[in-house]
């Protein structure tokens, strides 16, 4: 399985769309909504990321596991991976994996929404308390029932990644957004409020929905494949194949939750003792910095099922040149387009809203800080390729001695916003930021020049 050109393509437009969707509704809602409403959505972003921890690990450890089954796996295990010479698809273990998938992210689904109806109601209502009117209650509701959807079905995600379906994907994620942004800018028009953008993101997560599943069942005849399989998936099969991909799921979510505690936490944190206002300009700030590292990080994310097969194939000159193009782009492109943000992307947003003062110097900061971590994640998710999740605890360390240096900083200096980014900082340059690309490049007797060097040439 190896990435081919029409899904690095495809895969950077739909993460431009993705990230664009925010980028083309944010002018909207600066305009449509005042300082309170913008930072209320921002908190309901940020709670809605709380509850997608529910999925605990099960989304990159389920498509790890389906691309083990695509590269024709003849069984799975918990530790590590069996090499194999057979690139036959194992179609029956991937229907019982499949089965498996759908059962847990029912649970999870209905787990989430109970937090969010009674704990996330709950802070909602206290940070809002200011607010006038049942707008942003509605809001809340419908916003709920999107999340609830988008968990659900966001199985169909691992499919498709896990088959290498990268292009399939996008296309269904580019097409979902059109509609996103179409029905937001419609219905602020139609003053809507906080109402518009829940419920586009609604409607962004039903057509998703409905694309994915047909490209997934239509993608190498997988849908014929699995029906003209014999197998039958007992329950026996269901739970036996649960156990085996929960011993690396719960350490997926350990390190989920210290992605979260890591990067959103921080917008909780502002919430609390920062006003809705400067919350919402901190959390655009972080919006537009993520999208960049995020785009930056695409073709990583393109390549990672053919760094997964590689692996299992046990083709090792093809992973030490994957790792470095990707790489490569990342470190480049992100530092690029940090810099058209500055000269172009600011002065626009301050022509839409002159009363958005955003702070060049806390963008940079957090550019410094979110390049570094998104740096040493992706060494960290290579290590993951070989099912295996050592950097569990030092991410989870990590995230929680960063809150706790943020919170003393805000509260004994005078440095405000920054003690956000200041103490994060602090705890992931510790250990994080340099052990998992030095093991990695260690792993695959290279360096960071060679890196580089193997990256630029293989791109000219």
């Amino acid at each position: 399985m190896k990435a081919r050109k029409s899904d690095i393509i495809w895969n950077y437009i739909g993460t431009l769309m993705s990230l664009g969707a925010n980028f083309f509704l944010l002018p909207f809602m600066i305009y449509f909504l005042d300082g309170e409403e913008l930072g209320l959505w921002y908190v309901f972003l940020s709670i809605g990321a709380i509850v997608t921890l529910f999925d605990f690990g099960f989304n990159p450890t389920l498509a790890r596991n389906v691309t083990y089954c695509w590269s024709g796996a003849i069984k799975l295990n918990k530790i590590d991976v069996s090499i194999v010479n057979n690139h036959e698809p194992n179609i029956g273990l991937l229907k019982k994996l499949i089965f498996t998938c759908k059962k847990i992210y029912l649970i999870i689904s209905v787990l989430a929404v109970f937090v969010l109806i009674t704990i996330g109601t709950i802070y909602i209502l206290k940070v809002s308390s200011n607010m006038s009117g049942y707008n942003y209650i509605v809001a809340w509701g419908i916003y709920i029932l999107a999340v609830f959807l988008n968990l659900y079905y966001g199985y169909y995600t691992v499919f498709l990644r896990g088959v290498g379906a990268i292009a399939q994907s996008n296309k269904a994620t580019i097409i979902s957004r059109i509609f996103q942004i179409i029905i937001s800018i419609i219905l602020l028009f139609l003053e809507f409020h906080l109402s518009a953008v829940s419920l586009a993101y609604l409607g962004y997560g039903l057509i998703y929905r409905f694309l994915s599943k047909k490209a997934f069942y239509e993608f190498e005849n997988i849908g014929s494949r699995i029906k003209n399989d014999p197998t039958i998936v007992e329950a026996s099969d269901i739970k036996e194949t649960f156990n085996i991909v929960w011993h690396n799921a719960w350490r997926d979510g350990v390190v989920s939750i210290s992605r979260y505690l890591t990067s959103q936490a921080s917008v909780i944190i502002s919430s609390i003792y920062f006003s809705l206002t400067t919350t919402g300009i901190y959390s655009i700030s972080v919006q537009l910095i993520t999208a960049i590292s995020t785009i930056s990080g695409a073709l990583y994310t393109t390549y990672q099922p053919s760094l997964q097969a590689a692996y299992i194939n046990n083709r090792k000159d093809d992973l030490k040149k994957l790792m470095s193009i990707a790489m490569t782009v990342y470190c480049v492109l992100f530092w690029v387009c940090i810099i058209v943000l500055l000269v172009i992307g600011i002065p626009i947003l301050k022509l839409l809203n002159p009363n958005m003062l955003f702070s060049i110097p806390i963008l940079l900061g957090i550019a410094v800080y979110d390049f570094l971590l998104k740096h040493h994640s992706f060494y960290a998710s290579f290590i993951s390729n070989t099912n295996r999740v050592p950097y569990m605890k030092p991410f989870l360390i990590s995230s929680f001695v960063g809150i706790i240096f943020s919170i003393l900083l805000i509260k004994t200096t005078t440095i405000g916003i920054w003690g956000l980014i200041v103490g994060q900082f602090i705890a992931q340059i510790a250990y994080n930021n340099w052990i998992w690309p030095y093991k990695v490049m260690k792993l695959l007797n290279t360096n960071p020049i060679e890196m580089f060097r193997i990256g630029i040439k293989k791109l000219l």
